[in-house]
């Protein structure tokens, strides 16, 4: 619980300075890419690449937390395998008992 509250405050904590960054931004500039260019605010063209570099991460976080999501799936079946085999094979062997 207390991992949420500390996520939720600096996430509030960032939207905070998201704004007064945003307030103070308020000049028009040319944004010039591959294929065009656009008026735009620099507010608004800063909060447009923080969104899309959080998207990004957030894809590429995802692509290799399931990648090792997988890996432990594949680990843990081999894991049981080899467990029951080694589960069967002592079942298998008995102990030899002393003649006396």
């Amino acid at each position: 619980m207390l991992k949420y509250i500390f996520a939720l405050i600096i996430l509030l904590a960032l939207l905070l300075v998201g704004v007064t960054v945003g307030a103070n931004n308020d000049q028009i500039i040319v944004f010039n890419y591959i294929i065009a260019q656009m008026h735009i605010r620099l507010s608004t063209l800063v909060a447009i690449l923080f969104g899309l570099g959080l998207i990004l991460g957030w894809f590429i976080s995802s692509f290799f937390y399931i990648k090792l999501k997988i890996q432990h799936i594949s680990v843990q079946r081999q894991l049981k395998k080899q467990t029951d085999l080694i589960n069967r094979t002592a079942q298998k062997t008995v102990a030899p008992t002393e003649k006396v």
